[in-house]
């Protein structure tokens, strides 16, 4: 049997991990703004006149590829903690709702 102060922790705790979606939205945005950084690059790439196919490959060598490294970096960098804490309230919101089922004596399937 689920107490009440049982269930209030895990709703806190629950609490707790979702204020990691203020975290994925802010480093999405973060990226967002670095993938129109790139996609300017890229647009400046189309309108260079590069003298040969050696200065194109060196520009995409040495200025595109690392920024777009960077970027994937960045993006699972900033986003696998928040992820991994939001994934830990799924897990617990299951749990809760399966523990209040007994105490209910509801079921229910909740995906």
């Amino acid at each position: 049997m689920i107490t009440f102060d049982q269930t209030l922790e895990s709703v806190q705790r629950i609490f707790e991990h979702l204020k990691s979606v203020e975290e994925v939205d802010n480093q999405l945005e973060s990226v967002r703004g670095n993938l129109e950084d790139f996609a300017e690059m890229l647009a400046y790439a189309h309108q260079r006149e590069f003298t040969d196919v050696e200065e194109a490959l060196s520009y995409i060598d040495k200025v595109l590829l690392p920024q777009l490294k960077g970027i994937m970096t960045a993006l699972t960098s900033g986003t696998q903690d928040p992820l991994k804490r939001l994934s830990a309230a799924s897990d617990l919101s299951r749990r809760l709702v399966a523990n209040l089922e007994l105490v209910t004596g509801a079921s229910g399937d909740i995906s």
